[in-house]
């Protein structure tokens, strides 16, 4: 049975937060508590849970999931809920959320913007779930096209996606890709290697910072004073450990370039 893809666009825009570091004690089990408390804000029930062990992983309709309490069979490592994609959605999953407590540290959230009715409200309530629940030391928010990949941009990693038209292969620009595959190492990396807790995998519109990023030194000041002594972008203080710093993205590549510098991001592309 063949598709129409007339009726979707080759630029849906996914938007992620990622969340590299937290001060909360999370096992899986309690990332499940939290992965729930999402979806009530999603107000929609995930088609497919997927978790994933140190050798295998296995897909579970959602509905089995819950019903063969799935998550206490075995020593799981990481859990992901999928929502499968809408009509007006060509993104391989219209939301994906997921946690690695451990190994391959990491807590993001992927939604195609077109899967949700309001979108901005829905990731404010996210965020303000996530700084109660999670205490999130550092974290990035961004928005790009689908078919660059963000599951994979937020790994470190890239990947390809084919045009629904004639079948040309998208990816992300080369430039970007170098920065994508820059964080892999420190991705991959184990425990206090990452150095995520004190310096920044690189700048975006939306950052979340601890008192480990905020307290660094560059030219001769803290960042939290060379912030808002320049005037870059907004620094507000959303819970005890967590600060979120907002950057117009135009403003974007000149800061991160004085950052790269100043020796404050893992990434130096």
């Amino acid at each position: 049975m063949s598709e129409n893809f007339e009726r979707y666009t080759e630029t849906n825009v996914v938007a992620s937060l990622v969340i590299y570091e937290w001060a909360a004690e999370l096992d899986i089990f309690r990332a499940h508590d939290i992965l729930d408390k999402i979806v009530e804000i999603i107000a929609l029930a995930p088609d497919i849970a997927t978790v994933a062990g140190e050798k295998t992983s296995r897909d579970y309709l959602y509905r089995n999931f819950v019903k063969l309490d799935v998550l206490h069979k075995r020593e799981w490592q990481a859990l992901s809920y999928l929502w499968k994609r809408s009509v007006d959605t060509l993104s391989d999953f219209a939301i994906e959320i997921a946690c690695s407590p451990d190994s391959f540290r990491c807590f993001e959230i992927h939604i195609d913007k077109a899967a949700v009715a309001d979108f901005n409200g829905t990731f404010q309530k996210i965020i303000r779930l996530l700084c109660e629940e999670l205490q999130p030391v550092y974290g990035i928010g961004l928005s790009m096209p689908y078919f660059w990949g963000p599951r994979a941009f937020a790994h470190g990693s890239a990947s390809s996606r084919f045009a629904t038209v004639d079948k040309t292969v998208y990816g992300p620009p080369p430039e970007m890709k170098e920065q994508f595959f820059a964080f892999g190492p420190i991705f991959r990396a184990e425990g206090a290697t990452r150095q995520l807790d004190q310096k920044l995998r690189d700048l975006f519109p939306f950052n979340l910072l601890s008192e480990g990023h905020l307290d660094r030194q560059i030219d001769g000041k803290r960042l939290e004073n060379w912030i808002e002594e320049n005037s870059f972008g907004v620094l507000r203080k959303l819970s005890a450990v967590t600060w979120q710093w907002d950057v117009p993205l135009g403003d974007v590549q000149t800061i991160r370039r004085r950052l790269i510098d100043a020796d404050l991001t893992v990434v130096k592309q």
